[in-house]
């Protein structure tokens, strides 16, 4: 098991974020999770990548407690979400330099332009990450959250913002990585995109977690169907 996520809660003052959210993932599976703006998906997702601590509940990483060795199993996990966990002045390149160093990444100057490249982000390896738009520093998150051959993947909203072609490289890379027996966790309000690369599916309405189905069992039409109907009014 990748990721065992039990009777996460998250309170903010008088305010239930998650509400006891119970999940796991396995090697190879891509759990979606799909959500309104303000259900509570970021900090779940922020949770599960050990940058938020719950209020309740326990978290397990490739077998380890997540919440006591939160430092311990970061070297496990690859996040991209809407922060961009970098050096702004740096470029990309001295950026994956200094992290990969960080994991003791292997042949880390291959590994690192290798990545730009495939992101698309060849053009602009030594140009600063402040001057990026919302598209190129979401290509840059992608290359920075695989670039230590983590075993989990957290991906938040990784479509919104994105154009066609870049939305094109998260589906990819998603699927590429799937086929390494990564375990993959999406947030996303876009059921066409969440469908195409889920293998099992999950609501997050008001903070609470609700498993649907997986891929063999519904349609994208059912599913998007099931969703507009639990949305709120």
């Amino acid at each position: 098991m990748r990721l065992h996520a039990s009777h996460l809660t998250k309170e903010f003052g008088h305010r239930v974020i998650v509400k006891n959210a119970t999940f796991s993932v396995q090697p190879g599976e891509v759990v979606t999770i799909f959500g309104p703006n303000g259900a509570g998906k970021t900090t779940l997702i922020k949770i599960l990548a050990t940058l938020l601590k719950p209020t309740s509940g326990d978290l397990e990483i490739e077998g380890r407690d997540a919440i006591a060795d939160s430092l311990e199993v970061r070297s496990a996990l690859g996040v991209v979400i809407h922060e961009m966990l970098a050096y702004p002045m740096f470029s990309p390149y001295e950026n994956l330099k200094f992290f990969g160093q960080m994991y003791g990444v292997q042949g880390l100057e291959d590994r690192a332009t290798t990545l730009l490249t495939e992101v698309g982000l060849q053009r602009f390896t030594h140009e600063p990450l402040h001057i990026f738009s919302r598209g190129m520093t979401q290509r840059f998150m992608i290359a920075r959250a695989l670039l230590h051959h983590p075993s989990v993947l957290l991906f938040d909203e990784p479509f919104s913002g994105l154009d066609a072609s870049a939305k094109q490289l998260v589906l990819r890379r998603v699927a590429e990585e799937q086929q390494n027996s990564k375990g993959i966790v999406i947030t996303t309000h876009n059921t066409e995109l969440g469908y195409l690369v889920g293998t099992r599916f999950f609501f997050m309405i008001d903070g609470r977690l609700e498993e649907v189905a997986r891929k063999d069992e519904i349609t994208a039409e059912t599913l998007l169907l099931m969703y507009e109907a639990r949305l709120p009014l």
